[in-house]
């Protein structure tokens, strides 16, 4: 049975990172206080700091985003690493009782960069930011691994893909036709002697652009420990053969 599109859309590990991140203007003075042995002088001085509030900003805009799973999340998260890494910086330069402030401040960057790979795993995945070479969203006659799209409520009749990126979790498939967001969708694959049939739910409908062709996002569902043994295989020889086409037409075996 397929899940809701919200619980789809969140995972555990997300939804408790989201959690930190709206609740960055409370927790950082409290954790700034505790790694760097700050006086209260220097608690205070965090909370009058203009610094704080616009890092807050973007640490709650980051949350609430990657929540919705918006493409704007990831680079607010990206900036508010960014700010966080200044501003802890400053707060140990001038407020800090620390005798071990290189260590302090190398043991929160392992943490920030720590939350960035997480992170990064959650939301850098092929429904929403799909690895698409530059000859793959504008050149016409470059055809990828074919698929049949058969969307199961909405009526509407199966139509033809091509595959572009897939992972366990999902993939981007281009296709010159509107899917409606969050509608159940069947996507058959039958290559590399593997013929597999997916569900799952379209998350992002991608108009043409620079860097992506028009296509939609499909995020799978649960798969079954024999299902996704097959699935990753197709990944391998698809990524393989992807990998060594620069350019030319990925053609299943």
């Amino acid at each position: 049975m397929l899940q809701t599109a919200k619980e789809m859309l969140m995972s555990r590990t997300l939804r408790v990172l989201t959690i930190f991140m709206v609740g960055f203007p409370l927790l950082h003075p409290l954790l700034s206080a505790l790694v760097f042995q700050l006086p209260l002088k220097g608690v205070v001085s965090i909370a009058l700091s203009p610094l704080y509030y616009l890092a807050s900003i973007f640490w709650i805009m980051s949350g609430i985003g990657l929540r919705a799973f918006h493409h704007w999340a990831w680079y607010t998260f990206v900036i508010a690493q960014v700010l966080a890494s200044y501003f802890n910086a400053l707060i140990l330069v001038n407020h800090s009782d620390s005798e071990f402030k290189g260590f302090s401040f190398i043991l929160v960057m392992a943490i920030q960069y720590f939350l960035l790979r997480l992170v990064s795993r959650e939301i850098r995945v092929p429904y929403l930011f799909p690895k698409i070479n530059w000859w793959e969203s504008g050149i016409a006659g470059i055809h990828h691994l074919p698929v049949e799209l058969t969307p199961t409520q909405s009526g509407v009749p199966a139509s033809k893909g091509q595959l572009l990126d897939l992972n366990p979790r999902g993939c981007f498939i281009k296709s010159p036709h509107d899917f409606r967001l969050h509608d159940p969708i069947q996507v058959r694959i039958n290559a590399y002697g593997q013929d597999l049939t997916l569900s799952g739910k379209v998350v992002w409908n991608a108009k043409s652009t620079v860097t992506h062709p028009k296509g939609i996002g499909v995020q799978f569902g649960e798969i079954q420990r024999p299902l996704k043994r097959k699935v990753r295989v197709l990944i391998k020889y698809f990524n393989q053969q992807k990998g060594s086409s620069n350019g030319n037409a990925v053609i299943p075996s």
